[in-house]
Formats: C-alpha cells, structure tokens, sequence
C-alpha cells in the first residue's frame, strides 16, 4: 500500500483505434511501455503513441482489497491520495470495506428488488414477515413515488443532497407537490432501503443520512386530527343510533379492538364465564380489494376483559351458533368491509349521535352552548322543561322517546329536521349531556382507552388491553389523558402527612 507520484504519460490506440494513456512515476518506465506500443501500431496500422510530461503531476494511491487484489485511484494532490489510503487500510483491517464498483453495479430499482424480498420474508426487523397490508404500502411507494425518480440510478450515483432535493420537491400521483405525510414517507423508505444496502455491503453508507444520521430536510409531518373520546354515556348514545350494529359499537368502545380485529372474531373467541374475556389472536386487513385474515398488529395475541354489560348482551348473540362463526358478521354473513359498513351504518350514526343536543335546542328555538358544543344546561332544561309541562309528558327534564316525538310533531320543524328527531327515537339525553366531535370507527379504540385509564392508572394492564408492544408505546399515545393528574400529584403529596 503507498502513494507514488504520476510525472508522465503514454498515449496510444486500442485495436479498435480508441485512444487510451497509461501514466507513469518515471520517464524511462513511460518510454519503455511506449516502444512496445510502437511496433504494435505499424503492426496494425494505428496512430504511434507518444509521451508526454503531466502538468501538473497526479498522485496514485494503492492498496490490496481484503481478497488480495491490488486496487488503485488517481487524485491531484499527494494529501488526497495518502488520506484515501489511510481510509482504506483502516476500512480493510476493520473488515468493512466496500468495493466501490459494486454500488456503482447496482441500480435503485435492483436493491428495490433486493430490500422487498427481505420485508416480504423476514420483515424490516429480521423477526417476522411483514403483513401483506404493509407490504402493499410499500410498493405503492415504491411504484408511485421512488421508481419514477430513482430507478435507473446507479447506488454510486445517490447523494444526500440528491435525495433532499427529491425529498422536497417530490410531485405526487396527481402532478402537484405531494404533502408532507407523503413526502416523509417515501423518503423514509428510500432511506430504509439504503440502510438494506449497507447492511449487504453495497454501499459504505446510507447517502441519504448526514455524517451523525440525521435527514433534517423532511418535511415536518402536521399533526392530523385530533382523537376523539367519548364518555361512557356518550358511548351509549352512538351504539344506540347504530341500528343492528348497535352491541359492534359499545363492544369496540369498551374492548378496544381495532376494526380488524374486531370483524375477526369468531364466536369461540368469547370465555362469558365467571371471568369473562375475549381472546384475540387475528385480524382481517383490505389488501388490494381483497379480505386477509392474518396476525394481529403486534404480532402477538391477547386477552382482553369485558365488562358485565357486555356480556348480558353477548350472551343473547351467541346462544345456539356455532363457535367458528362470525360474532360481528355482515349482512350476507361474510366478514365486514370497513367501507360498505362506514357509508351504509356508522357514518349515518356518528352524525346523528354527535349533534342530538343541538336538534333538540333547534326544535326549542334555543342555543346553549360551551366550549362551542351544544349542552343540555340551564337553558336548555328551561325549554324543554316547559315545553314537556304544556304537553304533559312524562320524565320531565329528561328526553326520551316520547319527547323526540312531541318534538317532531311540532308544525314548526322542516321535514328534514322531523326525519332526523324521529330517528333519535332510541336516544335518551339528561341535564349535562353534551354534543361531542363525530368520532371515526377507530375513535372507539381511544375510547375504551381513556375509559380503562379513568378506572385504573396501571399503565401495565391498558397496554396490555390495547396490544401495544410496551407500556412506552401507551404513554406515549395517550399521555395527554393523564394531564389531569398533573397537579392532583403535587396536592397528593401533603395528604401523606395528615
């Protein structure tokens, strides 16, 4: 391994009459390379070769691979070819060394190749196969996104500034620039899959990092929605506007269950014993418009408790049906399509459960409102109250099926506003019940969170409940939840000594 200096150079044609030079540490060496070229040019008839003095001089650093093969590169200057050296002794005695040509070999869409095939066998973690709705997440990506950019590109080619670059002005599949979620997703894959190259021993390392690992030019993801939580009554108010879906809704409220999970379950899931629990080992998930019944999530599977109510109710459901039959079925008895149930049942309820106070207070000529919801508070039992005195109904500042009706025949109320009060027909609305944000199906996941979370603050048994792979993972979602105990921990602290 050394560095020499490159004084002079042999230029000369290949057979094909191509022109090539060879450089040279002294001029006797150049002259005597050029001498042999000489007679092989009048032999074949080819431009005579020449030599020439390098200005200014070039430096050739060697050294020999880890397989013994003696490996050189040209640079300006004596101090760029000594550091070269030095980088790759250390990289061949420290056993990782990376052979240049092979990134150079290798194309995006060749280690796009490489990297699917591991996800699809062992997963990004090596433990397990990932899930074929995650798979399809990646080649939507990778299709959409990466391949069309990227494809061709030799790895060699791929550098930070490159792929910041693509990063922040990355078009989507309608043409436009795509959203931040978008672009930090697929440049988060783009690095996955270099980090695979590395891993290979294609690349030395991931381009798309900075020297301490970063990638500070992704877009800053925004935060999407915020989570809805219902209360118990609440709960109870949405189950009751879900139809025949009804005892799915306060189930996935007070269980927890994603939406695959829960339209997984068969009715030999269920233990309504003395302790009664659920059992939860699979999940459907929608890959390509298909239905696949895989693991759950986290890979693992779990017993969740249910509570009394929902067993008096489940008791009804699975008497006299067999135990691998769908507990939640769809109408035809098939497993349930979160689309065709959301448009045909839940969208229809969540609206009609999350503004029930406000139709009410409309059909009163009244608005009572806090935290921009509508309540059922001192107003609005005013109304209702005189209104419920002059018609002589029953239960008297509470709304039942009686008062959704009078409400309803009241001449002053539109035909749409008619329709919606006599659907609410199941609601029952008491002093203090409020109007609440539409919450989407997986909102009932978060629910039967909070509600663990307001009975006990074992952080332990919620993860357990909720599947998460750690208690971290719980905190970290639902941590606001435990905001209100912030200061109640310092008041806490006194009642020890009194």
């Amino acid at each position: 391994m050394g560095v020499r200096k490159l004084d002079w150079a042999v230029s000369y044609s290949s057979a094909s009459g191509k022109r090539l030079r060879h450089e040279y540490d002294t001029e006797s060496r150049a002259r005597e390379f050029a001498a042999r070229q000489t007679g092989r040019a009048s032999e074949l008839g080819l431009e005579r070769p020449s030599v020439t003095r390098l200005k200014p001089r070039r430096w050739e650093a060697g050294f020999q691979d880890p397989e013994g093969k003696w490996k050189t590169r040209r640079f300006a200057s004596k101090d760029e070819a000594a550091e070269f050296v030095m980088g790759q002794t250390r990289s061949v005695r420290g056993g990782t060394y990376i052979d240049p040509k092979s990134a150079a070999g290798m194309t995006v869409a060749d280690l796009y190749d490489l990297w699917i095939d591991r996800i699809k066998s062992v997963g990004a973690s090596g433990r397990r196969p990932a899930t074929p709705k995650t798979i399809q997440g990646y080649e939507w990506l990778y299709s959409r996104l990466i391949r069309p950019y990227w494809q061709d590109y030799p790895l060699a080619n791929v550098t930070n500034a490159g792929v910041a670059r693509w990063t922040q002005t990355m078009n989507g599949v309608n043409g436009t620039l795509a959203s931040s979620d978008t672009r930090a997703r697929a440049s988060k894959q783009l690095s996955r899959m270099l980090d695979h190259a590395v891993r290979l021993k294609v690349l030395g390392r991931n381009p798309a990092k900075d020297s301490v690992g970063g990638r500070d030019y992704v877009p800053q993801v925004t935060t999407g929605r915020e989570s809805v939580y219902l209360t118990r009554p609440q709960l109870e108010r949405l189950a009751a506007c879900s139809g025949r879906y009804e005892l799915l809704v306060r189930f996935t409220g007070l269980t927890g269950l994603r939406w695959g999970e829960v339209t997984a379950l068969v009715i030999g899931d269920l233990d309504l014993g003395s302790q009664p629990y659920v059992s939860v080992s699979k999940a459907y998930s929608e890959v390509n418009g298909r239905l696949v019944l895989g693991e759950t999530k986290g890979h693992a599977a779990r017993d969740v408790p249910l509570p009394a109510s929902l067993v008096e109710d489940l008791l009804l459901v699975v008497q006299g049906r067999p135990a691998q039959s769908l507990l939640f079925p769809s109408s035809q008895g098939l497993p349930m399509r979160n689309s065709n149930f959301t448009r045909r049942y839940y969208e229809p309820a969540r609206q009609l459960a999350s503004t029930s106070v406000s139709r009410v207070q409309a059909s009163l000529g009244i608005t009572e409102t806090r935290r921009g919801l509508s309540v059922f508070g001192d107003v609005t039992l005013a109304a209702l109250t005189g209104f419920q005195y002059d018609l002589e109904l029953p239960d008297a500042g509470a709304i039942g099926q009686e008062t959704w009706r009078a409400l309803a025949s009241e001449a002053s109320v539109t035909d749409e506003q008619r329709d919606w009060l006599l659907r609410s027909a199941g609601i029952v609305l008491e002093y203090g019940d409020m109007d609440f944000r539409p919450p989407v199906f997986h909102d009932l996941r978060h629910t039967a969170v909070s509600l663990y979370l307001s009975v006990t603050k074992n952080v332990k048994h919620v993860q357990r409940i909720a599947g998460h792979k750690d208690g971290t993972t719980t905190i970290n979602t639902y941590g606001a939840l435990f905001d209100d105990d912030f200061f109640r921990a310092a008041a806490g602290l006194d009642s020890l000594i009194k």
